[in-house]
């Protein structure tokens, strides 16, 4: 409200300005009454300039006030300084209100293109994360067809005695895994064949007999499983999960693949947490499937050599 009606307090000053100069120095004539290019317009084209057309209207009608006053009432002359006055007004200040009119919407669209400026930074930090996200998975993706096929390649060239400590020391390579077992499936029990990170393996790893155990829940499902999938399954039993009953962390059947048939089981027992997310579990997956192949493979080459032995 304040900063809107400053221009009347300009108004004021500036007539009281121009009216104590026409006392002082026009022989009292404050109004400038008769005078060729009337000081009254100087004020009228100022506040036109600077606010618009409203003040410039109210400025031309204080003016014109003034004047009547100061002349003592309308004569035969008056007609040209009041027409000047309201014209002056009229015309700069249609010309000041076009002007502030650009001047307004020159910075609504300069406050739309910083609000999009805005947007798109946003957007194009949005989408360089995006982008540095996705070159990072198909980094991991490229590392991860590489290890798959140095996984492959190592297991395809081994007899079968060398095979099982071979996918130990893999999950060790590829897992970070500290300690981890191979077993074979023998009817209703799992034997040991291989294990790796232990100085003495214990006693209960040997054989695996416990048909709740990861191992054989890898067995009769059929697929890589890892202790989540143990703990979801006790979920309604939670008072009787004890401490150590978690000693598989990672499990996957080894099976045959003309038949279909579970061989064994290879196991995680220590890993880092790190470590410890589905796709660790997709990998052993994938070792455990090319561990079928290769021991199907080897059994074969075996099989082979014997007969090739006895024909000699």
């Amino acid at each position: 409200m304040k900063r809107s009606l400053a221009f009347v307090w300009e108004i004021a000053a500036l007539y009281a300005l121009v009216a104590l100069v026409g006392y002082f120095f026009n022989d009292g004539n404050w109004s400038f009454t008769g005078a060729a290019l009337h000081p009254f317009l100087f004020v009228i084209a100022i506040e036109a300039s600077q606010y618009g057309l409203r003040p410039a209207l109210i400025a031309s009608f204080v003016g014109l006030g003034l004047y009547i006053i100061g002349s003592g009432g309308l004569g035969p002359g008056d007609s040209l300084p009041i027409l000047a006055m309201l014209v002056t007004g009229i015309l700069l200040g249609m010309v000041q209100e076009a002007r502030n009119k650009q001047l307004r919407e020159a910075r609504q669209e300069l406050d739309r293109s910083r609000t999009e400026q805005d947007r798109l930074r946003q957007r194009i930090l949005v989408l360089t994360e995006a982008n540095n996200e996705l070159n990072e998975r198909i980094l991991g993706e490229v590392k991860t067809v590489s290890s798959f096929s140095e996984i492959a390649r190592r297991l395809s060239v081994l007899d079968q005695g060398d095979l099982y400590a071979a996918i130990c020391d893999l999950l060790n390579d590829y897992l970070s895994a500290t300690r981890s077992t191979v077993y074979v499936l023998n009817g209703d029990v799992l034997d040991i064949k291989a294990a790796k990170g232990y100085v003495v393996v214990p006693e209960e790893f040997k054989q695996i007999r416990d048909k709740k155990s990861l191992a054989w829940m890898a067995v009769t499902q059929k697929r890589p499983v890892s202790a989540l999938d143990l703990l979801k399954e006790n979920e309604g039993h939670k008072s009787s999960v004890q401490e150590g009953q978690y000693p598989i962390l990672l499990a996957a059947p080894i099976i045959e693949e003309s038949s279909q048939e579970v061989r064994g089981v290879v196991c995680v027992n220590s890993l880092p947490f790190s470590k410890f997310h589905g796709a660790s579990t997709k990998i052993l997956g994938v070792v455990a499937r090319w561990a079928g192949d290769s021991l199907f493979n080897a059994e074969l080459v075996a099989q082979l050599r014997q007969k090739a032995g006895q024909r000699g």
